[in-house]
C-alpha cells in the first residue's frame, strides 16, 4: 500500500525511501537521539537496511510510516506500528533529528498522523511508551493529549549501565476527536 503524503503548514509526511538513507542516518545513527531508542545505526548500509524493513512491513500492511520532511530534507520518521485491526489500536514510534527538537516539528506531523491514524485507519486507541526518563518524549506525549496509564518497572538497561522505567501513555479517538 502506498501512502499518500500529508501536507503540515512546515512538513510534508511521505513514505520513506531508501534514497532517504543519508538523512535518516543522521538522526538514526546519532547516539543522543537514539539514547532511549534503538541502538545507533553504524553505516549507510545498516540504514539501508533498516529503511527496506520499514518498507516491507508497510508492504505487509502491518505498519503505517512517514519521512518528515522540511525544506527537501527527511529531519525525522513517524509512523503507527504494533498495528491491531481487530482491536483497532497502534502504537504511536518517532524518531526526529537532534538540530530539530524544540521547535514545534514532531508535535506538527503527530497531530496529523494521529488524524490519519483516528481517520482512514479507524483506530479506537493509539498508544507510545518512552523511558520514563524520557522528560521531551514525555512532554510531547501530554502535550498531544495523551494520557499516562502506567509504569512499566525496570523495563530497559541504558548506555548509563542501569535499568529505567517505562512510561504507557495511551489516547482514545474520544479523546482526539472529540465530536465523532
Amino acid at each position: 500500500m502506498v501512502l499518500l503524503p500529508i501536507h503540515t503548514e512546515r512538513l510534508v509526511l511521505r513514505e520513506p525511501t531508501v534514497a532517504d538513507a543519508r538523512d535518516v542516518l543522521v538522526f538514526r545513527g546519532d547516539p543522543e537521539v537514539q539514547r532511549y531508542n534503538d541502538e545507533p545505526l553504524r553505516s549507510l548500509a545498516e540504514c539501508e537496511a533498516f529503511l527496506e524493513y520499514l518498507l516491507a512491513e508497510t508492504a505487509a500492511d502491518l505498519r503505517r510510516h512517514w519521512a518528515l520532511e522540511a525544506g527537501g530534507q527527511v529531519i525525522g520518521l513517524m509512523g503507527l506500528h504494533s498495528w491491531h485491526r481487530m482491536h483497532r489500536r497502534a502504537e504511536l514510534g518517532y524518531d526526529l533529528a537532534l538540530a530539530h527538537w524544540g521547535h514545534g516539528y514532531a508535535s506538527e506531523a503527530a497531530r496529523a498522523i494521529l488524524g490519519y491514524g483516528f481517520g482512514p485507519m479507524h483506530l479506537h486507541r493509539v498508544q507510545a511508551h518512552t523511558i520514563a526518563d524520557n522528560h521531551r518524549s514525555v512532554r510531547l506525549l501530554t502535550s498531544l493529549g495523551f494520557t499516562r496509564e502506567g509504569t512499566m518497572r525496570d523495563f530497559s538497561l541504558e548506555d548509563d549501565g542501569r535499568f529505567h522505567d517505562s512510561a504507557v501513555f495511551g489516547l482514545l479517538r474520544s479523546q482526539f476527536l472529540p465530536a465523532v
